[in-house]
């Protein structure tokens, strides 16, 4: 990769990095010695997550950025849905010895940060175009600026997860890192659109976040495709405000979305069209197949 040119957009998505690792350090370091096999979720205890983030973070995003095009075309298959996404989690826990303990899986978390910060050191920001091949479900050929922002919206989700399920209310990402990662997230919906219904309907839809890091996207639904904007459009047919920690709730299963909506949490305007909005994004069942979203093989 080349180390000429402008580093400033490298240099903010690790400085983003940098704050949500340090903000699982310092929630991880907070489990005493029975804590680590305490719940986290319906599958997971406390000490899974660090040996999670220590693989996604190697074999997706630091493997995947140094391969660069040269992915062989024996390995460019995207998982179709999310039970081959599971499956692939249950091979990577699979590979794990039956007697690591959490300090190891921290180790190798750690491990993986050295990997990418190494990288990172080496990377300039034109390096932020060169293709790169993900093989989560609706990926595919992107852009390693693309991965690099998945790494931070994956680590970002499961920071605030983490102190959620711990119920604790510091340490907090930065509104930085916030941003970028609800900015994120907002784009998966894309992931979500039935072609189908968006063939035959219309609508824009906002997706509010408040607090630091908050902010705006629009959904524009029409012709058959589907866009997302950072903007609050003036006339939007739906507007859905949350807080960033109610979206991860409803994100990992903690929280039902019409609960979440029932209670508050989730406040609508222009309810008469909600229906539309979930015919148009139904929940993503773990059998469904998405199509990748990437653009054409280098």
């Amino acid at each position: 990769m080349a180390t000429g040119g402008g580093r400033a957009a490298v240099s903010s998505i690790l400085v983003d990095l940098e704050n949500v690792w340090g903000v699982i350090d310092e929630l991880l370091g907070t489990l005493g010695p029975s804590g680590w096999s305490r719940k986290h979720g319906p599958d997971w205890v406390f000490a899974d997550l660090p040996y999670h983030l220590a693989y996604f973070d190697r074999d997706i995003v630091v493997n995947g950025i140094q391969r660069g095009p040269d992915m062989p075309a024996s390995e460019q298959r995207v998982w179709r849905n999310m039970e081959e996404l599971n499956a692939w989690n249950a091979r990577k826990f699979a590979e794990r010895a039956g007697n690591q303990t959490p300090q190891q899986s921290i180790d190798q978390m750690h491990a993986s940060r050295e990997a990418f910060r190494g990288m990172l050191a080496e990377m300039a920001d034109t390096d932020l175009e060169r293709p790169v091949f993900i093989p989560i479900t609706g990926c595919g050929w992107f852009h390693a600026g693309m991965a690099l922002y998945i790494c931070l919206g994956h680590t970002w989700s499961h920071a605030t997860e983490l102190r959620l399920r711990l119920e604790r209310t510091a340490p907090v990402p930065s509104a930085s890192a916030t941003h970028s990662a609800l900015g994120f997230y907002s784009g998966l919906l894309l992931m979500a659109l039935d072609r189908e219904q968006a063939a035959k309907t219309r609508l824009t839809t906002v997706m509010e976040f408040t607090g630091p890091g908050g902010g705006a996207w629009t959904v524009r639904v029409a012709d058959g495709g589907c866009t997302l904007v950072e903007e609050r459009a003036p006339h939007a047919e739906v507007v859905l405000t949350q807080s960033p920690e109610t979206f991860v709730k409803t994100l990992v299963g903690m929280l039902d979305p019409m609960t979440a909506i029932q209670s508050g949490a989730i406040q609508v305007a222009g309810m008469e069209h909600l229906a539309t909005y979930g015919a148009l994004f139904p929940p993503l069942t773990p059998e469904r197949v998405i199509q990748p979203m990437g653009r054409a093989a280098p």
